[in-house]
């Protein structure tokens, strides 16, 4: 198997056609047959199946498409590697990121990167828990901050964690929800959240059942960090927030802990990985810049606790 009949593959199967993966690679039609007809012959398996409606792949084909993602983008960050070998200060990260990293460890440690790497492409894209693990899986990002109860989310890939931050549910200051005094005020309200919509539905299930009241019937779920806090200070809904975020002077003014409540589940976050994965330097400088800021963060925790008398 040669790299450019790999391609061949993958432009195949996004475009559906030889003729678009031709003008997706810059080649010409018949080149892109022959490195296919290649490909075939050199694994002795049918990849691609013609009809009059363009090509798609075989069974083998889906199979070898996974693997050919991996190595194609593989191959691309070590040429950025080496490409940053004859100037160490250049290069691209692409990390994956859920709303949890964004509001806690990740802006201290860009900026500790940029001190030392200013001139490093960066690129952050925020996913779920399981586009995660795909994106990781394909090679697609470099690593990932993902943030869950626990981490049986990512149990296909390698995750080492970071942190644990408490919850708590809050409302805007300024809605309907503001003055409730019970649970049962909250009934009728739509509960917003980032997770897995499953187990917040069943915290909710049991949080309601033990005041003998049915469980909310609004609960919708949010992947986008800027409209979760849009939709929090903007309309009668509940939310969970880490004590990082509601300390910020925005929020502070904006929102109002929920003392009726009990917190919920607290969120651990996590450095994911890709099995065997060989992270580039720049990669591995902002893994490690990471590390440190929650390493300070914890040391600035003990120092603030209350000494015992």
């Amino acid at each position: 198997m040669k790299l450019h009949q790999l391609r061949a593959l993958l432009a195949v199967a996004d475009t559906g056609s030889i003729h678009e993966a031709a003008r997706t690679l810059h080649v010409t039609q018949p080149a892109v047959t022959r490195a296919l007809r290649d490909l075939e012959t050199d694994i002795g398996l049918m990849l691609i199946l013609r009809s009059s409606s363009g090509v798609s792949l075989t069974e083998e084909g889906r199979a070898l498409r996974q693997r050919a993602e991996l190595i194609v983008n593989e191959m691309a960050r070590t040429e950025a590697e080496m490409m940053r070998l004859r100037d160490t200060r250049q290069g691209r990260v692409s990390i994956g990121v859920t709303p949890l990293s964004a509001i806690t460890v990740l802006p201290k440690a860009y900026n500790r990167f940029r001190q030392t790497m200013p001139d490093v492409a960066l690129e952050f894209s925020e996913f779920s828990a399981p586009q995660l693990v795909e994106q990781l899986k394909s090679g697609a990002i470099d690593f990932a901050l993902g943030s869950g109860v626990d981490g049986r989310e990512f149990g296909t890939v390698r995750a080492v964690h970071l942190a644990t931050f408490p919850m708590w549910f809050a409302v805007a200051r300024r809605g309907q929800l503001a003055n409730a005094t019970s649970l049962a005020d909250l009934q009728n309200g739509e509960w917003l959240h980032t997770g897995p919509s499953s187990e917040f539905q069943a915290f909710l299930t049991e949080l309601f059942a033990r005041q003998g009241l049915a469980p909310p019937r609004r609960i919708t779920r949010c992947a986008s960090q800027t409209l979760f806090y849009s939709l929090a200070v903007n309309s009668n809904v509940v939310t969970s927030w880490t004590h990082l975020a509601l300390r910020t002077e925005g929020a502070a003014e904006e929102l109002k802990t929920l003392d009726v409540l009990e917190q919920p589940p607290a969120r651990n976050l996590f450095l994911l990985f890709r099995d065997s994965a060989i992270l580039t330097a720049p990669a591995e400088y902002f893994v490690r810049c990471i590390e440190d800021i929650v390493k300070a963060e914890r040391v600035a925790q003990r120092s603030r606790k209350p000494k015992a008398l």
